[in-house]
């Protein structure tokens, strides 16, 4: 089984629009990459039902055909013949002049697969004739064939056994037209790859957009001619591509003999066919038209989706009505009558087996871990139900984190919710900051009076010495006039005589006081001068210290005062991005 979708894990965001829309639990797995969400396919689960390249706006996810492969092995000269969708008609507007250009590459015959589809119906009618099966889910759609075989095994035998209108088509060319060469197909579907690799009646599916785009980007000019399909006219096989085509077919050439219920689009089909599988049977309609697409072939998994269903459905019914015109339910008995005798039912019967993919049990037990992993405890947390996390109830996402196909981080409340936990822990540690400043700005209001405190007692030793300087200059001017006098007094001791030795031995002493009076005070004031340049340095440093402390009081009374974010987790809740929740 090849890989049909591819995403590119570079442009996904983590939006999860894809596990959202896919049908199938366990085909989308999401993780976390480099602190980044991620969604990643895995391909062993996917029926390629293309819902989830769809819903992807972010260019992560698209899908592979063959038209590459098949245009280079037609210009290397491969045999291949064609056969191209109804659907083309509505989807592109050029499309005669496309199968006009592909004849011109080579391709050596190009039928219309109306004409399969009117063969599709015959057989479908046939064989409900022939075998009176008690209700049939009909099968042109290989992505529900892929999902019975894979999820539902047990409708296997419910699933129609008439091939798809593409693959009645190849059957008529092979069988009845003898084409032996390969064969492509022109279609409006990703998932018809697995229906022509399961049968091997086709080699190539080549989808309306790839070959679209081929011609676009390699600028390719097309023949003004539109071309023409070489099988014969189809009737109503060309309404096959809306919704409940086959319905209508069937209807058109029954009338209302069986009920026919049908059902299309991804976000309903699958569930109805869940629901079939545990139906009463007496509920049950005679046929189940069920497709993928919500508007079936016409918009498939393949197409450009420039044309919405207004535009799509006129053209269809143009068709209706050309070819419905003049035609009575008698022509088509007549043209059944034709089929009956050129076709043998049996070459348009398929058998399906099983391909049962197993998924994981979930248990109780295990829903519980993802409870707990989801940080979920309150019945309210656990019905939180949003959504955005791609599964439609808290507990679905719960038994996908069990089992490892989603991760915790993708849920939007688990994220909001600890968003706020660490903000209000945030706002915890800020409380216990703020006290902690108010503390510390306590105690450096404390070395601030000191330190002013310290500059005051300095100054006022400044102040000391500076007095102590004067009184200092006062004693020297003192001594020196005691010496003068002394030696005044030594003269007129030496003029007394005899009578004046004792007042001489007083004046010398009078005279050597003053000299040591003036030695002292000379020693004190170089003390003093040198006591006055270091209390000057301390008093710098006081004074540089006391700013200092002063700017760091300031500074942290202005942080302690700064007002603080709202314990709403207002400022969070900012965090989560609106788009996560559109998503």
């Amino acid at each position: 089984m090849r890989k049909l979708i591819i995403n590119d894990l570079s442009t996904c965001v983590g939006c999860n629009r894809c596990i959202r829309v896919c049908p199938v639990e366990e085909a989308n797995v999401a993780f976390m990459e480099n602190g980044a969400i991620k969604v990643r396919i895995n391909n062993d689960r996917c029926i390629a039902c293309g819902a989830c390249i769809q819903a992807c706006r972010h260019e992560s996810r698209d899908y592979e055909d063959d038209t590459e492969r098949f245009l280079s092995d037609l210009s290397n000269g491969a045999r291949i013949s064609m056969f191209a969708a109804p659907a083309g008609r509505a989807n592109l507007e050029e499309f005669g002049r496309i199968l006009a250009w592909l004849r011109q590459l080579g391709v050596r015959n190009i039928f219309d697969v109306s004409l399969g589809a009117d063969i599709c119906t015959w057989a479908h009618i046939r064989f409900i004739q022939k075998n009176q099966p008690a209700s049939v889910i009909t099968q042109p759609c290989p992505a529900i064939v892929k999902y019975i075989q894979m999820y539902r095994p047990e409708l296997i035998p419910n699933l129609s056994p008439i091939h798809s209108p593409m693959l009645c088509t190849a059957i008529y060319m092979k069988k009845n037209k003898n084409i032996t060469d390969s064969l492509a197909v022109l279609s409006p579907c990703i998932a018809k790859a697995d229906e022509f690799d399961a049968t091997g009646l086709a080699k190539y599916n080549v989808t309306f957009k790839k070959l679209r785009d081929y011609i676009h980007r390699h600028h390719i000019t097309l023949p003004q001619q539109p071309g023409s399909f070489d099988s014969p006219d189809s009737v109503l096989g060309r309404l096959y591509s809306m919704p409940g085509g086959l319905k209508e077919n069937v209807e058109f050439y029954l009338g209302k003999a069986l009920r026919i219920d049908k059902c299309e689009g991804q976000a309903v089909v699958y569930r109805a066919l869940d629901q079939f599988s545990v139906q009463k049977k007496d509920h049950l309609p005679a046929i189940f038209d069920v497709l993928n697409c919500p508007e079936g072939c016409n918009l498939g998994t393949g197409c450009n989706h420039h044309k919405d269903m207004f535009e799509i459905n006129s053209i269809m019914d143009r068709e209706r009505k050309q070819v419905t015109q003049n035609r009575e339910k008698a022509y088509f008995d007549k043209l059944y009558e034709t089929f009956d005798h050129i076709f043998n039912l049996n070459d348009f019967v398929r058998h399906y087996t099983s391909k049962r993919v197993y998924t994981q049990t979930i248990t109780g037990e295990d829903i519980e871990k993802g409870f707990e992993l989801l940080g979920k405890q309150t019945s309210v947390q656990r019905q939180f139900d949003c959504g955005a996390c791609g599964s439609d109830s808290c507990r679905n996402m719960a038994g996908k984190v069990a089992i490892g196909v989603n991760t915790p981080m993708n849920c939007i409340e688990k994220t909001r919710n600890d968003i706020q936990s660490e903000h209000a822990a945030v706002l915890s540690i800020q409380e216990k900051n703020i006290n902690n400043l108010e503390i510390i700005l306590s105690d450096i209001s404390n070395v601030k009076t000191l330190s002013d405190d310290i500059l005051s007692n300095i100054q006022d030793v400044n102040r000391a010495f500076k007095q102590y300087g004067t009184m200092a200059n006062e004693i020297d001017l003192i001594a020196m006039h005691i010496n003068i006098i002394s030696l005044n007094a030594s003269v007129e001791a030496a003029r007394a005589g005899v009578h004046g030795k004792a007042f001489a031995v007083v004046a010398e002493e009078i005279r050597s006081l003053a000299k040591s009076s003036k030695k002292t005070v000379s020693e004190t004031a170089e003390v003093s001068k040198q006591a006055v340049s270091s209390t000057g340095a301390i008093n710098q440093m006081i004074q540089e210290i006391s700013q200092a402390v002063s700017k760091t009081y300031d500074t942290i009374q202005n942080i302690s005062h700064r007002p603080q974010s709202e314990p709403d987790g207002s400022e969070s809740a900012q965090a989560l991005s609106p788009s996560r929740v559109e998503a």
